[in-house]
C-alpha cells in the first residue's frame, strides 16, 4: 500500500491535505478521518470532518469559512427557522445532498467506510478516505456547571463559551478500528499526525484499540504538525473560536496549549514535530520531549508557501525528489 497516511479531521488538517495532495498525488494518500464530532441532526448523519475533507481535496471547499461548500446558500435553513426550529448548526443546501445521500445509504446497511468511498469517487476525490471506525462514538464536553454537550453544540452553539469539567469519548471503549486503518498505518512509507484539534479530532483516533500500538511501531515515519502557533495574533472569528476550543480541551487534560504541550502529547507515537517558525522558543521545549523539532511555515490560510512545510514531512519519502513548493 505505502503512500502517506495522515490522521485528523476538521479545517487545519484540510488544509494540510490539500498541499500534500498537490505535491503527491491523491492516489498516494490515505486519510483517517476523526468521527467523534459526527451527529445525527434533523434526523441526518452528518459527519463534519469527513465532508471538510472531501470538500477540501475536491476543490469544492469555501476557502473563507474553512468549511462547507463554495456558492451555498442557506434557504432551507431559514426556512426551519420560520418553522420555530432552533437552528443552531447551519447546513447549506449543496451540503444537504451529502447528507440526505449518506443517510439513506447507512439507513439501507451500507458501510460508513463504503458511503465515504461512494461520496470520494462521486466528488472526483482521489485519495483514500477512511472513517476511524464504524461505530459511533461522540464526544462529549462535561461542563463545570454540570452540562453534557456534543462537542459541535459547544464548540458552535455555545462558542466555547461553557468552562470545560472533562471530556468524555462517549462509545469509544465499544469501538474497533474501520477496515484498512490499522493496515494503512502499519503499510505506510510516511504518517501524519494533522493540525488537527489534539483532544477533539486525534485522541478519538488514538484510543481505538491498537492504532496508538501501530503508530509506536511505525514512530520514525510519525511527524506530527503542531495545530497551535502562539506567537501570530488571530483575527478570524471562526479561528479565534476554534483556538479557544483546543485551548479549553487541552487545559482540562492537564496540557498547556502550546506546540511543546501537544508535542509532549505525541512524544510516544511520533519521531518528528513541525512547528511554525515564528514560535521559535518552542524549539527546546519539543525536542526534551524527545522529539525532533522542525520549524516550517504552519499558516497556509494566511499566505505561508507550504515549501518548508512539504519538506518537513516529505523528506523521508520515498517520491519526495521534485516536490514542488
Amino acid at each position: 500500500m505505502g503512500g502517506i497516511v495522515g490522521l485528523g479531521g476538521g479545517i487545519g488538517a484540510s488544509r494540510l491535505w490539500r498541499v500534500l495532495a498537490r505535491a503527491v498525488g491523491q492516489e498516494n494518500m490515505t486519510v483517517v478521518v476523526n468521527t467523534a464530532d459526527d451527529l445525527w441532526h434533523h434526523g441526518l448523519r452528518i459527519c463534519p470532518d469527513i465532508d471538510t475533507t472531501l470538500y477540501a481535496l475536491s476543490g469544492r471547499q469555501d476557502s473563507r469559512r474553512g468549511w462547507g461548500l463554495q456558492d451555498e446558500s442557506f434557504r432551507c435553513m431559514t426556512a426551519l427557522r420560520s418553522l420555530g426550529c432552533d437552528v443552531w448548526f447551519n447546513l447549506g443546501d449543496l451540503d444537504l445532498a451529502t447528507h440526505l445521500y449518506r443517510t439513506g445509504l447507512l439507513r439501507d446497511g451500507v458501510s460508513l467506510v463504503e458511503v465515504t468511498g461512494r461520496l470520494a469517487k462521486a466528488l472526483g476525490v482521489a485519495a483514500r478516505l477512511l472513517p476511524m471506525s464504524e461505530n459511533e462514538v461522540t464526544t462529549t464536553i462535561e461542563t463545570v456547571d454540570g452540562r453534557l454537550l456534543h462537542y459541535e453544540e459547544y464548540l458552535v452553539h455555545y462558542a466555547c463559551g461553557p468552562a470545560v469539567r472533562r471530556v468524555r469519548f462517549d462509545g469509544l471503549d465499544r469501538a474497533v478500528a474501520a477496515p484498512g486503518v490499522l493496515a494503512a498505518i502499519g503499510s505506510a512509507d510516511v504518517i501524519v499526525l494533522g493540525p488537527s484539534n489534539p483532544v477533539a479530532s486525534i485522541a478519538p483516533i488514538l484510543g481505538l484499540p491498537g492504532a496508538r500500538e501501530a503508530l509506536r511501531q511505525r514512530r520514525e515515519r510519525v511527524t506530527a504538525v503542531s495545530p497551535i502557533v502562539s506567537s501570530v495574533p488571530i483575527s478570524d472569528p471562526g479561528e479565534r473560536r476554534r483556538g479557544a476550543s483546543r485551548a479549553a480541551l487541552l487545559a482540562s487534560s492537564g496540557v498547556q496549549p502550546t506546540a511543546s504541550g501537544v508535542a509532549h502529547l505525541y512524544q510516544d507515537i511520533c519521531s518528528r514535530f513541525v512547528f511554525d517558525a515564528s514560535d521559535s522558543g518552542e524549539a527546546d521545549p519539543i525536542a526534551a520531549a524527545g522529539l525532533e523539532p522542525v520549524q516550517a511555515g504552519l499558516l497556509l490560510h494566511c499566505g505561508a508557501s507550504p515549501a518548508s512545510l512539504l519538506a518537513a514531512i516529505l523528506r523521508a519519502a520515498p517520491f519526495s525528489p521534485g516536490i514542488a513548493g
